[in-house]
């Protein structure tokens, strides 16, 4: 029975919440299309009309502007291509967002603009969060979402029940700007992995190794799981660099793998750019300690700078 009730309460607490969304694409429409589906009242505006089209046949509100997709909501999302489109927006929209009304941005942009759009809405007496996503336009049809929030905690309160309808993951990350930068720093490493994982598995093709048995020895050391999950808590992260596999043997392992690739006019892009890294390490004392004390090294130099 209080099971019900709850749900009964947030049924109310939704219809009752008034949502603008600009930006209805691949990523925006089924985010929206999920909070309709989930009991909110969502306005919406997109430039393109066969955008604006899918999200009023999915319940949606469809609005003429910015502006009136802003108007009189509770909390406005915005979900568009780059940091200028998301100023320009503010500036379309903050004359009719209500005082107290709050903004989430979940764009991918520079943080200096998300801590700029802050500073320009919180000074018309709005509220502000940034709340960047992660996973594919796939998981958003499917409301399995992971959000990277930055913000104050009683703004997230009041926001969460919307990120739910639009996600399973929802982390806070920190202050206005967190968000963002989170998802910088996880973008930077997904997409450079990608690159060295083709590398790694142009250069088994080339030796003739079978690619699911190459996968299963993959999975099963940290070139699988990954550094973040296999050496660096032991390790680095303890302030332990002692070493458990010596950095100049990891140099001298990329050495050979560098020297076969070679012979078979593999490039590897990143290969080259880790051996140096790695010649840096060694050049600075590191050679005999641990291979993660490569986090070291990098601190070092961005300090440095």
């Amino acid at each position: 029975m209080h099971a019900g009730v709850s749900k009964g309460h947030q049924l109310l607490r939704r219809t009752a919440m008034k949502i603008g969304f600009i930006g209805l694409g691949t990523m925006g429409g089924a985010m929206s299309a999920n909070l309709i589906k989930k009991g909110f009242s969502v306005q919406g505006y997109d430039i393109a009309p066969e955008a604006l089209e899918r999200f009023e046949k999915a319940g949606g509100v469809p609005c003429s502007d910015m502006a009136a997709a802003a108007k009189g909501a509770d909390i406005v999302f915005t979900m568009l291509p780059n940091g200028p489109h998301v100023e320009q927006a503010v500036e379309k929209i903050v004359g009719s967002m209500a005082k107290g009304a709050l903004f989430v941005d979940c764009s991918t942009i520079l943080p200096e603009v998300t801590l700029r759009v802050g500073a320009r809405l919180r000074a018309e007496g709005m509220r502000v969060m940034d709340a960047p996503v992660g996973r594919t336009g796939a998981e958003a049809l499917l409301g399995k979402l992971l959000f990277m929030v930055g913000g104050e905690e009683k703004d997230l309160a009041l926001v969460r029940p919307c990120l739910e309808c639009m996600g399973d993951t929802i982390l806070h990350c920190g202050p206005l700007g967190s968000g963002i930068a989170t998802k910088i720093v996880n973008n930077y490493m997904s997409i450079t992995l990608n690159v060295l994982t083709a590398e790694a598995l142009t250069l088994g093709e080339a030796l003739g190794l079978e690619r699911d048995r190459l996968l299963e020895v993959l999975r099963g050391t940290p070139a699988g799981r990954g550094h973040i999950n296999a050496t660096y808590p032991g390790k680095v992260f303890k302030g332990d660099i002692s070493a458990s596999f010596m950095l100049d043997l990891a140099n001298k392992d990329l050495g050979l793998a560098i020297e076969v690739a070679n012979t078979k006019n593999v490039p590897l892009f990143t290969g080259g750019a880790a051996r140096q890294a790695y010649s840096l390490a060694r050049a600075r004392g590191y050679g005999r300690k641990d291979w993660t004390a490569m986090l070291e090294v990098v601190r070092q130099l961005s300090q440095a700078q």
